[in-house]
């Protein structure tokens, strides 16, 4: 096992969602308990944090605190998506009946060297492409 997990926009996202306490500090509790290469996020994941920390939550950040939350998770592993990804995260969405968005993240924690994936967004417990899914608000996973 690498010990790398990839870490999807929904769980970033709850970073910063006030409205959700439960569920922010699961994510706050997932993320503080592993340090630095070990987290792993590709460039689609950051495009979709600053959408919807911007625009999309209740009470959205302010652009000077979702650029510099942004500055911080840039500083982990990135996983660039190039058309290799896009047309693996195709075919992953085909085969496994994800979301190709879902598939996207997949294949990111993939190349990523990542053997887990926190995120809300797939079944907690699935194993995809050799990825166990964990979503942090489950029980199992702060264990």
């Amino acid at each position: 096992m690498s010990g790398r997990t990839f870490v999807d926009a929904s769980v970033l996202v709850r970073l910063f969602d006030d409205d959700e306490p439960q569920r922010q500090a699961s994510a706050r509790a997932l993320v503080g308990a592993i340090h630095g290469p070990a987290l792993v996020v590709s460039g689609p994941v950051l495009a979709e944090f600053a959408d919807v920390v911007m625009s999309r939550l209740a009470r959205p950040l302010t652009a000077v605190v979702a650029r510099r939350a942004l500055a911080e998770l840039a500083e982990l592993t990135v996983v660039p998506a190039d058309a290799s990804l896009v047309l693996a995260a195709a075919d992953t969405a085909d085969e496994m009946g994800l979301s190709f968005r879902d598939a996207q993240a997949v294949e990111a924690a993939v190349l990523g060297g990542c053997d887990r994936m926190a995120t809300e967004s797939v079944i907690h417990g699935t194993v995809v492409r050799g990825v166990r899914i964990e979503d942090p608000t489950a029980e199992s996973v702060l264990d």
